[in-house]
């Protein structure tokens, strides 16, 4: 399957001066196969953990559905699709969205696509711009377990390849990585470590409930950045996944 890589960038102007707040939060988001966009964009908009995000990564969308949220929530956005989804026939990516400025927006391809679908996997980037620091803000959505673990642990090893950000960048790193397993999310953070990030969203809770079963397969890792809480969502109806959120304090400014 040929994989997609044009970049839509868009949404609300962010560039009025604003004062750069304390705490920054974070908030990462799976919908499914982004068909409940607006019901997505209305959580965003009112919950009152989620209404005041700087940064929404956001997995499973397509370039309506990113140009929805974003518009509804006022912030700017970039989305690249991996693919089109053959249970949807519709563009399948991931997005960053920011209430501060984004430049510098790229893409880079995860190793290895599906062994069931063929669908590849990728890794979408923007800079935000939040007063005089620069956050390399990353969206990532992994494979799924039927991609054996050593192919998976390479995905997780690439991550870390491609988010090495320059010295003057903090770096956010939010997605779906489908970790089914305690020793899978062992992994990711074996892997991200080895560039400075930390898991910020640990303790925050299970994110998927399937089968009478929870599972912790959202995360949220962070570099130069002081965790100070972080949670989930439930009860919401845009996806079978709950948006996962972090507030942290960035290290330059502590």
């Amino acid at each position: 399957m040929a994989q997609i890589s044009q970049i839509f960038q868009g949404g609300a102007s962010t560039n009025s001066p604003r004062e750069v707040p304390a705490q920054l939060l974070v908030v990462s988001w799976n919908i499914e196969f982004g068909v409940q966009a607006a019901a997505a964009a209305a959580a965003l908009l009112h919950s009152a953990q989620l209404s005041d995000a700087d940064l929404i990564l956001l997995q499973e969308m397509d370039e309506q559905g990113t140009e929805l949220v974003a518009r509804t929530v006022g912030l700017e956005y970039v989305y690249v699709p991996a693919s089109i989804h053959p249970q949807t026939g519709r563009n399948f990516g991931n997005a960053v969205l920011s209430r501060w400025p984004l430049t510098d927006p790229g893409v880079v391809s995860l190793p290895y696509a599906s062994a069931v679908q063929g669908q590849p996997r990728h890794l979408v980037h923007a800079v935000a711009h939040v007063g005089p620091m620069r956050i390399r803000a990353c969206s990532v959505h992994t494979e799924v377990a039927t991609l054996s673990p050593p192919k998976r642990r390479r995905q997780f090893a690439a991550i870390a390849d491609v988010t090495s950000a320059g010295p003057d960048e903090l770096l956010v790193i939010g997605g779906d990585f489908n970790t089914l397993t305690r020793r899978g999310i062992e992994a990711v953070t074996s892997s991200l470590s080895s560039i400075g990030a930390h898991r910020s969203t640990e303790g925050a809770g299970p994110t998927l409930r399937r089968g009478g079963r929870e599972f912790s397969l959202d995360h949220i890792y962070t570099r130069s950045f002081t965790p100070i809480s972080c949670g989930v969502v439930a009860g919401l109806s845009a996806s079978d996944h709950r948006p996962i959120w972090a507030r942290l304090t960035p290290q330059a400014t502590a």
